[in-house]
């Protein structure tokens, strides 16, 4: 088996509003953050919150619909090499053309050769239409393609028709990881857009943390923290999924309590038990 040298990684669905595009701005933070190198490709001219939060790091393609979005999805397809990790954040409804770019080019093949693994992000959700085209993309990719299976309970509290469905019996099969996005607050969000407002330019998470200069509102800090470390050590515990095997390597997942638990305490530990 070849050893990864670089890494695709995108969600590939119609749904949107599904939480992907938060959830790849919270990856490509934890990038940054342990100091991986990646290229991002922005396919949403409306929302553009990965090229809005990482110019830098990001270049925006809108696809709208036009006769030309196929080239330029070959075209960023093309550059997967570029970088050791390549985040796409595509918008709603792009699942069709992505698999027709895939399929045109033999991507597959062409990943095979070249060490570029890909990683789908699976979006789970109590909609007949939602996991009927979740399974066709699964179908689609097979085994040419590694998984994480991202759980939103801000958009899906439940996932009945997934847990313990034949779809997510295949994905294990496959060696899916898992993870959960966590709840975040609509109180750090609107305090997240004011900051942005008022500074004119897109913030990242870790940056809004880390920064006095910024001012964010200490508490929202607080509790942006604890949600960027939960999600940060579930990225550590999959880093084989999300990353080339040189990089994974050097990624150390902490056994430790979630951020912003209080400590267990042992029954009877500090009080006299003897009358």
């Amino acid at each position: 088996m070849k050893t990864t040298k670089y890494r695709l990684i995108l969600p590939m669905q119609a749904k949107g509003n599904v939480g992907k595009s938060l959830e790849t701005a919270a990856r490509a933070c934890w990038l940054n953050q342990r100091g991986i190198h990646w290229q991002g490709f922005d396919l949403d001219g409306d929302n553009r919150t990965l090229s809005r939060l990482f110019p830098g790091q990001t270049k925006l393609v809108p696809l709208n619909g036009q006769a030309d979005d196929l080239d330029e999805l070959i075209s960023i397809l093309r550059k997967a090499t570029a970088a050791p990790v390549t985040l796409l954040d595509p918008r709603a409804h792009l699942d069709g053309l992505l698999m027709k770019a895939l399929h045109a080019t033999h991507f597959f093949e062409i990943a095979s050769v070249q060490c570029i693994s890909i990683t789908v992000m699976v979006f789970p959700l109590d909609d007949l239409d939602v996991m009927t085209n979740l399974d066709a993309v699964c179908q689609f990719c097979g085994s040419q393609v590694e998984y994480v299976i991202v759980r939103n309970p801000a958009r899906a509290p439940k996932t009945r028709m997934f847990d313990g469905s034949e779809l997510e019996g295949e994905l294990l099969d496959h060696r899916a990881a898992s993870i959960t996005l966590p709840m975040l607050s609509e109180f750090v969000k609107l305090r997240l857009a004011k900051l942005e407002a008022d500074h004119q330019r897109g913030i990242p998470f870790n940056e809004a943390i880390g920064s006095d200069e910024l001012g964010l509102d200490i508490m929202a800090r607080g509790v942006l923290q604890d949600w960027l470390g939960t999600l940060f050590a579930q990225y550590d515990r999959i880093a084989a999924k999300l990353l080339p095997a040189a990089e994974a390597a050097t990624i150390k997942p902490k056994v430790i309590p979630p951020i912003g638990e209080p400590p267990s305490a042992r029954r009877g530990a500090k009080v006299n038990l003897s009358a």
